[in-house]
C-alpha cells in the first residue's frame, strides 16, 4: 500500500509499504478520507510532539511514522475477541491512544491518559491506504453522512470537548480567534451550546464568508482592525464572557486575555511552538479562569449526530481535495503558504462510499 511517512522536518515521504496486519481487539480498515490537522502541519514543520530518539511512552515506537490521525473508511478485516463490529462498517475513529490501566482511563477521561499517545503521532496513522486500530477508538457513520463529511468528525469534536469544559456559553458574548479548523470547532460547538453571539476573528477576509455561513455574528480582520477595541465597542465596554484562543502565539494569546471581561473564561486550544509570555497581573485581578482542553473523550458521536440532522453543510469546511501523492505539494506546502485560505484540506485516498 502507498503511505506518507513522516522522517524529520519537512520530509514527508510518499511510499509503498506492508498492509497492517490486524490484532486482537483491533480492525483493519480501508481509509477512504483522511484530513490533515494543524498539528499535522506543526510536526510536518517540527517534530513537536513524535518521537524522534526516545521511545513512544505507550507503543514505543519512533520514527519515521505514517502520519494522519482523522479518517474514515470501512472495515475489511477484524481480529479476534472483536464483537460489537464486522467487515463492512463505515467508520471514523478518535485518535486516542490510552493505556486503559491508569486513574483517568478508569475514570472514563481516557484524554488525560498518563500514558496518552496518538495515531500518526506514537503510532502509524491514516495517510495511508489502510489503518489497524483498536475497537475502543471507533464511531459507526450514520448512514445519510458520506465518509467525506464524516472525516471532519474528529477536529470539530476538539472544539466540542472544550465548550463542554467551559460549561456556561449560553446566553454569552463569545471571541474565537483563529478561523481554522479548531476555531470553527469552537465556534459550532458554541452556537450548539447557545451562545447569544459569536465574533471571529482572523487575518485578512478570506475566512469571512464561512464564518458567518456557520453562525458567527461578526468577523474581524486583525490586520487591519484592532481586536481588542473592536470587542470593547462591540460589547459597549463589558468584554467577552468567553474566549477561545486557536492559534497558539504570544500575540493572540494576549489577545484573547485582553478581550475578556473579569471573571471571564478562557479556553486555549492553540499549540504553542514557543512558550508565550503571559500578562499574569492583568489576568489575575480579574479572576479571569484559564482552561485549556486535551482532544476528547466521545465527543465525536455528539458531532456524528449533528452532521445526520443537518444535511451536508460540513463538507463546506473542506477548503481543498487532494490526493495522497500530492500530500506535500498541494497539502503541507500549501499550508505552509497560505494557512489562511483554508480550514480544512481532505485527502481521497480510496474510491468508495
Amino acid at each position: 500500500m502507498k503511505a506518507a511517512f513522516w522522517y524529520g522536518n519537512k520530509d514527508l515521504r510518499v511510499l509503498e509499504t506492508p498492509e497492517p496486519k490486524v490484532k486482537p481487539g483491533y480492525v483493519k480498515i480501508k481509509i477512504a478520507w483522511a484530513g490533515i490537522c494543524g498539528t499535522d502541519r506543526h510536526e510536518y514543520n517540527g517534530p513537536v510532539f513524535i518521537p524522534v530518539s526516545k521511545p513512544n511512552r505507550l507503543t514505543g515506537r519512533v520514527a519515521p511514522l505514517i502520519l494522519g490521525h482523522e479518517f474514515t473508511g470501512r472495515i475489511v478485516e477484524v481480529g479476534e475477541n472483536v464483537i460489537d463490529w464486522k467487515i463492512g462498517d463505515r467508520v471514523t475513529a478518535s485518535g486516542n491512544l490510552v493505556c486503559g490501566e491508569c486513574e483517568w482511563c478508569k475514570s472514563g477521561r481516557v484524554n488525560l491518559c498518563e500514558r496518552l499517545a496518538f495515531n500518526g503521532i506514537g503510532e502509524d496513522g491514516a495517510f495511508a491506504e489502510f489503518i489497524v486500530v483498536p475497537t475502543y477508538q471507533l464511531f459507526k457513520i450514520p448512514a445519510n453522512v458520506t465518509l467525506e463529511e464524516a472525516v471532519l468528525t474528529e477536529p470539530l469534536a476538539c472544539g466540542t470537548h472544550a465548550t463542554k469544559l467551559i460549561g456556561d456559553v449560553a446566553g454569552k458574548d463569545v471571541v474565537i480567534i483563529g478561523p481554522g479548523i479548531i476555531g470553527m470547532s469552537c465556534l459550532i460547538a458554541a452556537k450548539h451550546a447557545g451562545a447569544k453571539r459569536v465574533l471571529m476573528a482572523g487575518v485578512g477576509n478570506t475566512s469571512e464568508a464561512i464564518v458567518r455561513e456557520f453562525g458567527a455574528d461578526e468577523y474581524v480582520d486583525v490586520s487591519k482592525t484592532n481586536l481588542v477595541e473592536f470587542v470593547r465597542t462591540w460589547t459597549n465596554g463589558r468584554m467577552a464572557e468567553v474566549v477561545y484562543e486557536c492559534v497558539g502565539l504570544e500575540q493572540t494569546l494576549e489577545n484573547a486575555i485582553n478581550c475578556s471581561r473579569n471573571a471571564a473564561k478562557i479556553m486555549i486550544m492553540g499549540v504553542y511552538e514557543k512558550t508565550p509570555k503571559f500578562p499574569m497581573n492583568f489576568f489575575q485581578e480579574g479572576e479571569r479562569v484559564l482552561l485549556s482542553s486535551q482532544a476528547y473523550v466521545d465527543e465525536l458521536a455528539t458531532v456524528l449526530d449533528w452532521m445526520s440532522k443537518e444535511d451536508d453543510k460540513y463538507l463546506d469546511l473542506i477548503t481543498r481535495r487532494i490526493t495522497l501523492d500530492r500530500i506535500v505539494e498541494d497539502g503541507f506546502e500549501e499550508l505552509m503558504a497560505h494557512n489562511d485560505r483554508h480550514v480544512k484540506i481532505a485527502i481521497k485516498i480510496n474510491d468508495f462510499e
